[in-house]
């Protein structure tokens, strides 16, 4: 026993001369980190060592705001997509925006040697470092907007009369049905939109890859004073005049649109926004406590709208639902959803959850359990959004998006995958939107559409007997 304890004594001894002496400083007068007003509490915790402050580097950047990896062999990576920093401790080099730090890294074994030093974190563009006199804490100051509501709120009053957009979305969708047929869908959305009074054109490439099967689609969707006009497949369909009445209504109505920009302050946790010379980039996160919480919200929002479904015929109602029908089914909800997407990402939100709301209340008015969450369960794994607006007019230049979610309804699983990529120009320029008079001329409506596909459904039936 004794020799076990002589050992034990000897390999403490060893150690404590194999760390810097930073680290046994640190054990004994720990410091405190403070970022941006935030105190950061942590069993990682900054300490002074040869005259300069060391700082974890996840707890740092994950306090700024920052997406923060961690890959397996321990590298670390830090970024807001405008600064990426990699802290590479087993390769002794520190990487900014892709070209290698002229600085000693790591200066400590401490967590794995995962610390920035103090004063190499002051040359990023963005942090301030200051150390308190008695050295027991250290406050970083960073580059974010700190009334983020405010800034929200000025960027949805900025001038943006027309803008054009360029959209990829990347999907994969698999599930835990018995089936469990996997969907892969790439998207390349082209939109024009005008604000005032509310117009836009859109046309979609989609390759979706269903079960093995490759399916290649170009559609084209039109809203203006003339109709909503969509087509599906080889035909147009002009959806009824009173949705198109409440679409356009809808984007206009101030109280409801004062309403969402309170209910937008209410979730801007998430919400980082950093501000440099010419641009601001803005980072939102989420969890599922508060995405749950803004669906209930905004559910409850669009159900005091008024808003409702024009009524359906009967026979309509009746009609079987076919391989034929499912499929161009599908290709309705993909297109409206990718529309609500590039929607959503300059702000355009109350159309776009309207043009969903609409398109999936197919039978009578809009219900709590159309929209609702009810037996419904998220998990988000990952969800990570990047904008870069424009530092003098506030128009969003370009998004990106990563997002891996996992919905369960009683036993069954569906898991999805989504990476999008966007730029945004021609502000203020786009020219009038009109609908094509060969488009007007031969549009049927979606319920001479139904009927078209009750016929298909009953010849197949027909050939099969």
């Amino acid at each position: 026993m004794k020799k076990i304890i002589t050992w034990a004594l000897a390999f403490v001894f060893a150690l404590s001369f194999a760390l810097p002496h930073g680290s046994a400083a640190a054990q004994s007068s720990a410091m405190k980190l403070v970022v941006d007003g935030v105190e950061v509490t942590s069993y990682e915790q900054p300490f002074m060592s040869h005259d300069q402050v060391l700082i974890p580097v996840e707890d740092l950047f994950k306090e700024a705001g920052y997406k923060v990896a961690k890959d397996k062999s321990g590298k670390v990576n830090v970024t807001n997509t405008y600064l990426t920093v990699d802290f590479n401790a087993a390769a002794s080099s520190i990487e900014v925006d892709g070209k290698k730090a002229d600085t000693e890294f790591p200066l400590t074994l401490q967590n794995a040697g995962n610390y920035v030093s103090g004063e190499f974190l002051a040359t990023l563009e963005g942090f301030e470092v200051e150390v308190s006199e008695d050295q027991k804490t250290v406050t970083v100051t960073t580059n974010r907007v700190q009334d983020v509501a405010a800034f929200l709120a000025k960027s949805a009053a900025a001038d943006l009369k027309s803008v054009s957009s360029a959209l990829t979305m990347d999907m994969k969708m698999e599930s835990s049905l018995e089936e469990n047929e996997a969907i892969s869908m790439l998207m390349d959305i082209k939109m024009d939109q005008i604000n005032e009074p509310l117009s836009f054109y859109t046309i979609t490439k989609a390759s979706t890859d269903f079960a093995g099967e490759a399916i290649e689609d170009v559609s084209s969707m039109y809203l203006t004073k003339d109709g909503y006009f969509q087509q599906i497949g080889d035909v147009w369909v002009k959806h009824d005049d009173e949705l198109t009445k409440g679409l356009l209504d809808l984007s206009t109505q101030t109280d409801l649109l004062a309403q969402l920009e309170e209910l937008q302050k209410k979730f801007t946790k998430g919400v980082n926004i950093f501000e440099y010379d010419d641009v601001y980039v803005m980072t939102q996160t989420i969890s599922n406590e508060e995405f749950a919480s803004m669906m209930e919200e905004v559910t409850s929002l669009l159900l005091g709208s008024g808003l409702t479904e024009p009524v359906v015929s009967e026979d309509v109602k009746a009609t079987p639902v076919t391989e034929e029908a499912k499929t161009e089914e599908t290709k309705v909800i993909e297109e409206v959803a990718v529309e609500a997407t590039e929607e959503a990402v300059v702000e355009e939100t109350v159309t776009d959850e309207a043009v969903v709301v609409e398109e999936e209340a197919t039978e009578g008015e809009i219900t709590e359990e159309v929209i609702g969450l009810e037996g419904l369960d998220f998990n988000i794994e990952e969800f990570y959004v990047v904008s870069t607006i424009d530092k003098k007019t506030l128009f969003p230049l370009d998004t990106s998006a990563v997002a891996n979610i996992t919905m369960t309804v009683d036993e069954d699983t569906i898991s999805i995958k989504l990476l999008l990529e966007g730029t945004f120009s021609n502000f203020n320029a786009v020219k009038e939107i009109k609908v094509p008079a060969d488009v007007i001329k031969k549009a049927i409506s979606m319920e001479e559409y139904m009927k078209q596909l009750e016929l298909e459904f009953e010849k197949a039936e027909a050939l099969k007997k």
